[in-house]
């Protein structure tokens, strides 16, 4: 009988996926696997479970938020784990779950997917040699917001919540000088804030970057230019439906598989970086695209 690793986290989003459990088991027993679940229950004991885990499982289920997702990248890339990895969103946003054309909500369907299709190869990145991410690594103004809106209100309000907390955040804003290094040129700006996409939304933003691949050897550069603030309002509304992207005046957009971003600001007081809305490396940093290094189930709906 083959063999999957179910990982969850019981605090992602509203709680709920531990209704579901019985659920899943029984898909995936359906499916023609035995099922190993793990519970998380404290900070870092995902990484420390698949750090001394068997390394002869099929498949590795993640349930969780982009966080989660994150962690469990990780921990199986330290190890070389080349073992396809399925993902069932229950977090708040799960924006690389959304890409993949998987539902909040949706179980069943997320776990028929996982027995009855093919994972596929995908990109991912990694800073500085070390950090890896599935999603989206990015910094600058912002950079919090994931961990600054209040639980309840992302439960509530969705996608929704990251916006107004970006507008809340517009007064304080000021610019910062940057210096991004792509394979081919070398480009110093003031902006706001930046992100390195993978796929085509973060934040709950679905259509960041309605170009992105995740099979094509290549990130998005998008970054906010510094323009008078009453400006900014009307961006993020463009960010929402996409329509930002030939917005040329107020949005930097790039095309490559290699970034070196600094700030050329020393004092600025948010030098991290954010990998999958997760804390990640401190500017400068090295950015790579690793082309199909990674195995994951997609939602028969996204092929």
């Amino acid at each position: 009988m083959k063999k999957l690793k179910l990982i969850y986290n019981p605090f992602s989003g509203n709680k709920s996926f531990k209704f579901d459990l019985d659920v899943c088991i029984g898909i995936f027993q359906e499916g023609g696997y035995e099922v190993h679940p793990f519970r998380s229950m404290a900070e870092g004991d995902i990484s420390k479970h698949i750090s001394k885990m068997d390394d002869d499982y099929d498949v590795i289920v993640a349930s969780g938020g982009d966080g989660t997702i994150n962690i469990v990248l990780n921990a199986l890339m330290s190890r070389n784990l080349n073992i396809p990895l399925g993902i069932i969103p229950s977090g708040t946003a799960n924006d690389f779950a959304t890409y993949l054309g998987f539902k909040n909500g949706q179980v069943e369907e997320s776990c028929r997917a996982i027995i009855s299709t093919s994972p596929v190869p995908i990109d991912l990145g990694i800073v500085n040699d070390k950090t890896y991410f599935i999603n989206v690594c990015a910094g600058g103004l912002l950079t919090n917001v994931s961990q600054t809106v209040d639980k309840d209100v992302k439960n509530a309000l969705g996608s929704l919540s990251y916006y107004l907390k970006g507008v809340e955040q517009i007064p304080s804003f000021h610019k910062i000088p940057f210096r991004i290094t792509t394979s081919k040129e070398v480009i110093e700006e003031y902006l706001y804030l930046y992100m390195i996409m993978n796929s085509a939304g973060t934040g709950g933003f679905t259509k960041l970057s309605p170009q992105a691949s995740i099979q094509d050897g290549m990130f998005e550069f998008l970054a906010i230019r510094a323009k008078p603030l009453i400006e900014l309002p009307p961006v993020f509304l463009k960010m929402l439906t996409g329509d930002h992207i030939n917005d040329t005046k107020n949005i930097l957009y790039l095309r490559d598989n290699y970034f070196k971003i600094e700030c050329l600001q020393d004092d600025f007081k948010i030098m991290e970086s954010t990998v999958d809305g997760e804390m990640g490396p401190k500017m400068p940093f090295e950015l790579k695209v690793i082309p199909k290094a990674i195995k994951v189930f997609v939602s028969p709906k996204r092929m």
